[in-house]
């Protein structure tokens, strides 16, 4: 339907004129050389990245204007789209029949659970199939218009990246892994040499090192059991929790099972679908728990800790001693490292071509977009009167 939506608008223009095309601007949040990006479509993916934050990280939503910065990165994720497929069309790219069938199979593939049941259910992937796309309001052929699109851009992405990515060489990953260890040996002069000479490089270095450290840290797998503490709470309403943390401990000490404890008591309800199971990296969890995870011993049950979210009681279920890591443990995983920013890199900047050479519109207004313009007026006045202040010193100089 939206691909079906773009082509019938398109007609309608040539023939009907400047009227219509006040119309096509009403439902559209901007055009790109001439052709629009559908409020539709827009509201659609938006609603499905909210949904993804409401289930991950939704304390982000609770941010001022949290909705207008996830807008504003969809609103430009569809332009770059829409540029893509119009490069595609211009360079004539063909797409098979055998390639749009195997795609709408290898995407059919993903409704093979059923998810009442959590089990796979292939004969019923067809109907969850249909059921998702007539909930999207798009019917069967239009899906295939819009797959046809989006294996079209695929193709050309391949045609740009293979003749603008410069292959991961060994050396390149020696390199890297060089960066790394300086990092996680903190070597402080090859540190200030690499950020005088490439803080990028730095940076990517820094972040690469600290999710390594997580991975080879001393580590333990605990039970938990969770009463929350809030900072509005009354100081009466805290001993209780305290009292039940106690309470807790006794039952358990006196047979109750931990994972029943944990189903019963916890107040951690995301923990519950892992019986409270999780793993902590030593050095990362509150000091109170951090010490009792890594002096307890396999088996024991610690008494309630206190912290400032609330009062925990922990098992201990499982360690691993801090590991040692070389190149050629990572070796291969630098190398795609390396490639994938390579491919990013030459993807925005084709896209960024693209842009630069299209008549892009936005059409589509935010409610931060009031602050912003307030924003700058207040600045505007400022940094006038700091170049007219920079202007008279210099005058001064001068005529000194």
């Amino acid at each position: 339907m939206k691909k079906a939506n773009k082509l019938f608008l398109a007609v309608c223009l040539a023939a009907l004129g400047v009227n219509l095309q006040a119309k096509v601007m009403e439902s559209s949040v901007a055009t790109v050389n001439g052709r629009p990006v559908l409020a539709s479509e827009y509201d659609t993916y938006l609603e499905g990245v909210v949904e993804q934050y409401q289930a991950a990280a939704p304390q982000f939503l609770e941010k001022p204007y949290a909705k207008d910065v996830l807008g504003r990165e969809v609103l430009k994720e569809l332009i770059s789209k829409e540029l893509l497929y119009q490069a595609a069309e211009e360079q004539k790219i063909q797409v098979k029949d055998s390639e749009l069938d195997a795609g709408v199979n290898e995407i059919k593939t993903r409704f093979i659970i059923d998810e009442v049941t959590g089990k796979q259910d292939p004969k019923g992937a067809d109907k969850r199939f249909n059921e998702a796309l007539k909930k999207q309001g798009m019917s069967f052929k239009t899906y295939k218009k819009k797959l046809e699109k989006d294996i079209a851009v695929r193709k050309l992405m391949e045609q740009q990246l293979q003749a603008s990515v410069k292959p991961v060489e060994e050396a390149d990953a020696k390199a890297l892994y060089a960066n790394v260890e300086a990092v996680m040996k903190n070597n402080t002069k090859k540190i200030k040499a690499l950020e005088k000479e490439d803080p990028v490089k730095l940076k990517e270095a820094q972040a690469i090192a600290a999710k390594l450290q997580q991975l080879t840290a001393e580590q333990v797998r605990i039970g938990h059991i969770y009463l929350a503490v809030t900072k509005d709470m009354k100081p009466e309403d805290v001993k209780k929790k305290e009292e039940l943390a106690k309470q807790i401990k006794k039952e358990i000490d006196g047979g109750l099972d931990f994972s029943a404890a944990v189903k019963k008591y916890t107040e951690d309800k995301n923990a519950l679908a892992s019986g409270g199971d999780m793993i902590l990296i030593k050095g990362v969890a509150p000091k109170a728990i951090d010490d009792k995870a890594f002096t307890l011993a396999v088996g024991k049950v610690s008494a309630p800790i206190k912290s400032d979210v609330g009062f925990h009681i922990i098992k201990i279920k499982e360690k691993r001693a801090e590991k040692s890591i070389s190149y050629d443990d990572i070796s291969k995983d630098l190398a795609q490292y390396l490639a994938q920013q390579r491919v990013q890199m030459a993807m925005g900047e084709y896209i960024e071509e693209l842009y630069n050479k299209a008549d892009v519109k936005v059409t589509k207004t935010f409610e931060s977009d009031a602050l912003l313009e307030e924003t700058a007026a207040k600045a505007a006045p400022a940094q006038t009167k700091d170049a007219k202040a920079k202007t008279e010193t210099k005058n001064a100089e001068t005529d000194k």
